[in-house]
């Protein structure tokens, strides 16, 4: 394995690993110290031994097909990143300033998001999802196209999941209308959905929209990565609008989680008695959920009549800046947080601090906005992923 390769690069070379989630990840930092030293174990000549070891004593008895993943990855790091760049592709970790913010409220967040087109378009604080099912009424469709249409004068992203149906016809108005448009597919890039939107998908690209998914391009969709894909639809959103949804429709599951992530939810009322309907009138009926009353009153209700996210000046705090207004032991802290992803024994053995003491720091930066935790470990975030601006060395990994 290169030498040069940086803490970030091997978080997104084992996050792109089939088999590999937020619980193995946090082992492999727990044990090795960091995921570059975990690739640089499993690229040795004792990697095999190391991996089956790791992998043997896992709560959830992980295969010896994912250790052999492991490995090969190992010995070839940048073989994804390679893959992204052909096909013109972009991957972000939770380790990159550009993370999208508001993937970071999910618990966990995606290890990666990967991309085609404009990371800005995904991170667009004025973005609605419409979603409904893919069986829909022909006033259903009528309704998600006048829908999209409104959102995109009021200058508002439309985020949807690219089936068949209520996603479908939103994506084809904002676009018909001149806005832009993000799609959240269930599968990676290789697969990336019906083939009837082949030309929805060049579209979507060519009017400045994007693409993403937290799959890796080769991972095939299953009936399990659509429920999941939905939650991300939700949260890089600031409301959902749900246009249609029998009792079983998976625009459900967006809502439900929409709820749980705080944000806005109108639902199109219907007609009762009407199937396409059932689902909608159950989440009005069940929830907090507000009925869509009219295409205006949508944009009232979404807080699009004003600015929904002011910009946090703190947000744009640098890392020197950021270091100056701690004290010496949140300030230790944080720098050995700099340095990349770390578990809380290794920031105690990073610092030579107490374990109270650590976890006290831990606090007063997670109020901060300055630290995450992931599993079994802490990320840095805000000024914490900033470079300096002095010309000084990263003190290397932390373990």
């Amino acid at each position: 394995m290169t030498d040069a390769i940086s803490e970030r690069d091997a978080w997104l070379a084992l996050a792109g690993i089939e088999g590999v989630g937020i619980g193995l990840l946090g082992r492999f930092v727990r044990r090795f110290g960091s995921a570059r030293a975990a690739l640089e174990v499993a690229a040795g000549p004792d990697g095999d031994r190391a991996l089956r070891r790791l992998l043997d004593t896992a709560p959830h008895h992980l295969s010896l097909l994912t250790a052999g993943r492991v490995r090969a990855v190992a010995m070839d790091p940048g073989a994804l990143e390679r893959q992204l760049s052909e096909i013109g592709a972009w991957a972000a970790t939770p380790l990159d300033p550009d993370y999208p913010p508001r993937l970071r409220e999910l618990d966990p967040p995606p290890l990666a998001i990967y991309g085609l087109g404009p990371l800005e378009a995904v991170a667009e604080p004025r973005s609605v999802a419409v979603v409904g099912t893919r069986h829909p009424t022909p006033g259903g469709r009528a309704l998600s196209a006048a829908v999209a249409r409104r959102l995109t004068e009021a200058n508002a992203v439309v985020v949807s999941g690219l089936a068949v149906g209520i996603d479908g016809a939103a994506h084809a108005a904002t676009l018909d209308a001149g806005g832009r448009t993000v799609a959240v597919i269930g599968g990676g890039f290789e697969h990336p959905g019906p083939r009837a939107h082949d030309r929805l998908r060049r579209a979507i690209l060519d009017g400045g929209g994007a693409i993403v998914s937290e799959h890796a391009p080769s991972v095939v969709p299953t009936k399990g990565t659509f429920p999941r894909r939905n939650r991300i639809i939700s949260v890089l959103t600031l409301g959902t609008v749900v246009v249609e949804a029998p009792v079983r429709s998976g625009a459900l599951i967006t809502a439900r989680h929409a709820l749980e992530q705080g944000r806005r939810l109108l639902v199109a009322p219907g007609r009762p008695g009407e199937p396409a309907a059932a689902g909608c009138l159950a989440l009005l009926r069940e929830t907090p959920a507000r009925p869509l009353v009219g295409l205006d009153e949508l944009i009232v209700d979404l807080g699009l009549d004003g600015d929904p996210s002011p910009h946090d000046p703190a947000s744009r705090l640098g890392y020197d800046a950021a270091l100056s207004l701690l004290g010496p032991v949140e300030r230790s802290v944080a720098q050995a947080l700099h340095a990349g992803p770390a578990t809380h024994d290794g920031l105690i053995a990073a610092t030579g601090l107490s374990a109270p003491v650590v976890a006290g720091a831990l606090t007063l930066l997670g109020l901060r906005g300055w630290t995450q935790p992931i599993g079994a470990m802490q990320l840095p975030m805000g000024p914490l992923l900033a470079a300096p601006t002095t010309a000084r060395g990263r003190s290397g990994v932390v373990r």
